[in-house]
């Protein structure tokens, strides 16, 4: 059958087929970005459009996952729902020093 054929079809299909790997070139970069608490960060895409989900120690780790998802080709946009978690025992800036 000519590819020309079923146009919507193929499309949708060579779509689909193109949104897993940009999910999974996104968790990859992230893995392989030297920041451990990235790897626990997920990825969710659909038609270009990633979505981040997990939660970080800082807002800088945030921006990094972001940014990296960015980078990635195909993604057109990044929603970041990362939450930051502070770890206890660690106030905001500024917060718990004398002087």
């Amino acid at each position: 059958m000519n590819a020309l054929a079923l146009p919507s079809t193929d499309r949708t299909t060579s779509l689909s087929a193109h949104l897993p790997a940009i999910h999974g070139k996104a968790e990859e970069r992230l893995g392989r970005s030297g920041y451990l608490a990235l790897r626990d960060v997920i990825c969710i895409a659909s038609d270009g459009v990633i979505t981040l989900h997990g939660r970080l120690p800082s807002y800088y780790l945030k921006q990094v996952a972001q940014e990296i998802a960015a980078g990635v080709e195909g993604v057109r946009q990044v929603i970041n729902q990362i939450e930051v978690l502070v770890p206890v025992g660690r106030g905001a800036a500024g917060q718990g020093l004398s002087g």
